[in-house]
Parts: C-alpha cells; structure tokens; sequence
C-alpha cells in the first residue's frame, strides 16, 4: 500500500509499505481522512527524534475494512475516529479512565505506524464511533484539535460560567479553544496571537478581543490590562516566553493551563509574589476517548460549528509538498484519494 514515510530530517515522501496485518484484537481500518498538526510538522523536520521510516499521522477518520477474534461491537463498515494512541490498558492511568496519561504509550505516527497511509490496524480500545453528521475531515481532527482543548478547558482548567479566559496561540487549537470556551460558559475570551490571520481567526471563532503580543515594548504588562481579571489562561504555543506571558497576564487565584509542547524552560515569577496570588500552573495532554466522543457528539447536534476547521483536502499522493508549506489556524486533511479541494 501507499503512505508517506519520514526521510532524514525535513524529508517525507509517498513510498510502498508492507500491509498492517491487525493481531488479535484489532481492526483493520481504511484511513478516509488523516489530519496535519503541528507535532507532524515537528516530526518531519526533525525535532522530536522519530526514526526515518516512521509513517506519521495520528489524527484519523476511516472505515472498519476487518476484524479478527476477540473483536466484538465492531464490524465492517463501521465509520471511527482513532484515539491518537495505542494505550497499555492495565496501568493506573489507563484503569481510571485518563488514558491520555498511560505510562506505556504508543503514539500513532511515533512509535506505531500513523494515519499518513491507505490503511491501518488498531486495537478497539483505540476506536471511537464517528457519527453519520460529521465528515471525515473533521472526524479526524476532532481526536486532536479540537479535544485536546476541550480537555484543557474541562478537566485541567476547570473552566467556570462567567470567567474571563485568555488563550495564548490562534492556530488550530487555539481558535477551537475559543469556540469551546464560549460554548462553555466563559464571559469573556481574548486571544494571543502575533499573526493577523491567526487574530482575524479568532474573531471569526467567538473571541471578544485579540492581543498582538510583538506589537507591545512590555506585553506582560499590556495583556495584564487587556486581560483584566483573567483567571484561566491557555498556553497552546508551548515556548517559554508565552508561559510567562501567560503566568504574568493572571490574576489572584487564576489557573494557567499549558497545552503546547516544547523542550524550553520557562522561569516562574518569584515565590512570594507566585504563592501569595495563589497561582497554578497546570500541565494537559491531549483528551480520553470519552472526551473525544462528547466533542464528536457537540459537532453531529450542532451545538459546535466546526465547518471551517479544515482549510483543505490533499490527496495522499502529492501530500508531502504542504510539509514545506506555511502553517495556518485551519488544518489540512490528507485523504487517500483524490477528491475536489
């Protein structure tokens, strides 16, 4: 089969691979739809150590082409939408329902062969059900862009009616971040973001202000003001310059919730100051197939618009070209045969 395979850093291309063949337990999908993130674009250049001959991709929508023994609830022609990792199933974490925190984990596109292929094989502790009103497109996003956020907002954040949120990072989980704070209550929400598009993205989603935070001689003390009264702030950048934005933009007793991912090493305000505000600083990664299923269920009965999430659809065989492209708020989605863009 076809799948686009990882190269030396910042080198992916559309090469032959051996057919998965799913172990007991497990299924065999027909990818309809792999959604492009950021951590794919870190993944082709380099940055995260995955090995040449990686097949990335873990946000999926397909079809169940097989099942083997022991699959039972699941059958051909079930549409799904893949959990982004293969989780051990016996850990604490896994037991208790946060299998985002699974102590054995293979990340699909990491350490487990992705969704950037024709086809797949998971085991049904990875398979969320896709309903019939939602398009592959956003089906394979909703996994990642748009759970991943609603897990930080819900679980992490505990979000409150009437706060005022402030999320730092317009793209593809910030401007979801956006539409899921309204959607659960948020008063007020501005949006951090040095792109205009980014900024106009998030205006579009819900937000009620947005910040350029390289426009300001002191940001910090800027977005204090235009932020006032914050109390939950999301960090969907992960640079150590935007957790401290962020960690400086909260007022007494407010939550920062850092979603996005990188290796720098932000520094904390000094102790008094940290302690006597009562700050917190919380860590969120990515969402449980619970949560990637009421997000599912808020898309197929309207309540959440996510018509304009997916800019457009790549067939797989010209799909390693937009890894050299500019990244935007909205996500491309790679599909396996060629459709109208």
């Amino acid at each position: 089969m076809k799948a686009l395979v990882l190269g030396e850093p910042g080198e992916i291309s559309l090469n032959d691979v051996a057919e998965p063949v799913p172990a007991d337990g497990e299924v065999l999908i027909a990818v309809d739809a792999a959604g492009v993130c950021g951590t794919d674009r870190h993944i082709v250049a380099g940055d995260l150590g995955v090995p040449p001959g990686t097949v990335p991709g873990h946000e999926i929508a397909g079809t169940i082409l097989e099942t083997t023994h022991g699959v039972e609830g699941w059958h051909p022609g079930d549409r799904v939408a893949a959990f982004g990792q293969v989780t051990c199933g016996v850990c604490p974490a896994c037991t208790s329902g946060r299998s985002n925190r699974c102590r054995r984990p293979q990340i699909l596109g990491m350490a487990r062969q992705g969704g950037f292929a024709e086809r797949i094989a998971l085991p049904t502790s990875s398979l969320i059900s896709l309903p019939d009103e939602v398009p592959d497109g956003v089906g394979a996003i909703a996994s990642d862009a748009i759970a991943t956020p609603f897990h930080a907002l819900t679980t992490v954040g505990k979000l409150e009616v009437g706060e005022t949120v402030v999320i730092i990072g317009a793209g593809g989980l910030g401007v979801h971040a956006v539409q899921l704070a309204r959607l659960c209550g948020a008063a007020r929400i501005i949006a951090v973001d040095p792109s205009r598009e980014a900024r106009d993205a998030a205006m579009a989603a819900g937000a009620d202000e947005v910040f350029d935070s390289e426009a300001e001689e002191e940001p910090a003390r800027a977005l204090r003001r235009v932020a006032r009264g914050a109390t939950l702030i999301l960090e969907c950048v992960g640079r150590s310059e935007t957790v401290e934005l962020g960690l400086a933009a909260l007022s007494p007793g407010g939550r920062l919730v850092v979603v996005g991912v990188g290796s720098s090493r932000p520094k904390l305000p000094p102790l008094g100051m940290f302690i006597g505000a009562e700050l917190s600083v919380h860590g969120s990664f990515g969402s449980t197939p619970a949560e990637i299923q009421t997000v599912l269920g808020l898309i197929s009965t309207g309540r959440l618009d996510v018509s304009r999430s997916v800019q457009r659809e790549v067939p797989l065989i010209g799909a390693a070209k937009i890894f050299s492209e500019p990244f935007g708020p909205a996500r491309t989605v790679i599909i396996p045969e060629e459709h109208p863009s």
